[in-house]
């Protein structure tokens, strides 16, 4: 009986391992994604449709942006990679 222990012991000890390995990619790739591309894609789009005004913060200081301004950014810059993507998807004949 001890074997099993043991074994399933041992197996607890792997799927936590895979679970925080998921967890750490998770989180990297909603940082270096949302928080860092789709800011740096969306804030010139921003730029340009606020006339120059908004976001006030420069490109490269996100962080002192406040969470709604981060989100808003951010959510632009990933929406016009998606629409981009399926743009030229469609202008290549891919499936989409």
């Amino acid at each position: 009986m001890h074997l099993d222990e043991l074994a399933e012991g041992a197996l607890k000890g792997v799927l936590r391992l895979i679970g925080l390995i998921i967890r750490v990619v998770i989180w990297l790739t909603y940082e270096f994604l949302f928080e860092k591309i789709a800011w740096h894609i969306g804030w010139p789009i921003c730029r340009l449709v606020t006339f120059n005004s908004l976001p006030r913060e420069g490109i490269t200081e996100s962080e002192r942006a406040s969470g709604t301004t981060q989100f808003m950014v951010s959510m632009t810059g990933l929406i016009s990679l998606v629409v981009s993507g399926s743009v030229i998807a469609q202008l290549t004949g891919s499936v989409f």
